[in-house]
């Protein structure tokens, strides 16, 4: 999962163990917890759970300690450094050791609480390590043997990149280490201290207010309604990035993000335009086939199924409806089309779907999937439709 805040264009991914990895950077920040029984390693460990928190780019992974969990948040927040912010509680009743390890670096430094990777600003701690360990390769023997050294960090360099830089933090009982990676900072810059945090539930709450934004949909798949969540977070992370694919764009446009997909659209060639303008017919296929991926591919196929325009003055809902939703309501608000905002909903009576929509004038509305024959040109309305596949 990538991580960062709206706007940033610095951001980091989050691998499936909570390895963190900046975009713009061959270094990546790895963990481990030292417990009283024996130290405990996230990329082998069998007992680590990951999750989004609330579908949004705040990754919550958990690993197993005796008595409870290590639990470690990693999200974006806003600033000049545009900053992704890596927090680790104690949710156990002893206390343990977090191992915050620099792998992959060329050279590493220590200037207060700041360790310096490659000369720039990498981790910010709001306290210093109190031990560590580095070498080229792994530093992991050295660290669960208990050889992990104590005092002043001496400056260390390896020009093929190998260097491996661990920092040994205590966490008591219920506390939590909160340390950021300032992915904007300027090479030399000052050290600083770790940003003021919301935390990971109001770092999720701000982003499910950026998410408000646009077309909104409720659906009979509570999983899919995720799946998209995290897909329209990840469409706009990725239209903040130097380079942009078209396909972002489109998926910006097609789901009402308009600020961002303007923004975006200028920093594309002429050939990534046509690209990006590129539309076909809405098929539940599609969305199946897109889901394993998400991002912007799972957002141009629902908003394909939910809404196409492909005939001139068109707009077809709902071209096929997937099996499972046959008897549930579904909602779409604000759906964004060529004449204005489009909004429809379906609910059911026994057997026959009731369609209600409001559009733009002069558009012409119609649901094959619901029912083939059916179609309005009525800025508004209610209609009992026939019975699909009656």
């Amino acid at each position: 999962m990538i991580v960062g805040a709206i706007g940033a264009r610095h951001q980091a991914r989050v691998d499936d163990r909570g390895a963190v990895q900046p975009l713009d950077a061959t270094w990546t920040l790895d963990w481990s917890i030292g417990a009283d029984d024996r130290w405990r390693d996230p990329a082998q460990d069998p007992s680590v759970r990951q999750q989004l928190v609330d579908a949004v780019p705040v990754v919550r992974t958990a690993l197993r300690t005796p008595g409870g969990d290590a639990v470690q948040h990693v999200y974006g927040v806003g600033g000049d450094e545009d900053a992704v912010i890596v927090e680790v509680s104690n949710e156990s009743p002893a206390p343990f050791v977090v191992a915050l390890t620099v792998r992959g670096a060329h050279r590493v430094a220590v200037e207060d609480t700041t360790v310096l990777v490659d000369g720039h600003p990498a981790l910010r701690t709001t306290r210093a390590a109190s031990r560590w360990a580095v070498g080229v390769g792994s530093t992991d023997d050295q660290v669960r043997s208990g050889a992990a050294s104590s005092g002043p960090f001496a400056p260390v360099a390896d020009r093929g990149g190998r260097l491996d830089a661990a920092f040994l933090h205590p966490v008591a009982h219920r506390a939590t280490l909160t340390c950021a990676l300032p992915l904007g900072a300027a090479r030399g810059a000052r050290p600083a201290g770790v940003p003021s945090t919301p935390g990971p539930a109001a770092a999720a709450r701000g982003w499910r207010t950026h998410l408000a934004r646009g077309l909104q949909v409720e659906l009979p798949d509570a999983t899919l309604g995720d799946e998209l969540a995290a897909a329209r977070a990840t469409v706009l992370l990725a239209s903040a990035r130097r380079r942009v694919d078209p396909t972002v764009v489109a998926a910006l446009e097609d789901w009402g993000f308009d600020d961002e997909a303007t923004a975006a659209w200028r920093r594309l060639g002429w050939r990534a335009r046509r690209a990006a303008r590129r539309r076909r017919p809405g098929r539940w296929a599609d969305v199946t086939a897109a889901r394993p991926a998400g991002g912007a591919g799972l957002l141009l196929a629902a908003r394909a199924l939910l809404a196409d325009e492909t005939e001139p003055g068109v707009v077809t809902v709902l071209r096929e409806l997937p099996p499972a939703w046959r008897g549930q309501p579904v909602d779409a608000r604000g759906v964004p089309t060529r004449a204005g905002r489009l909004s429809y909903a379906v609910r059911w009576h026994g057997s026959r779907p009731a369609f209600l929509w409001e559009a733009p004038s002069g558009v012409r509305v119609r649901a094959p999937g619901l029912d083939p024959s059916w179609a309005s040109t009525d800025p508004a309305g209610e209609a009992l439709l026939a019975e699909p596949g009656a």
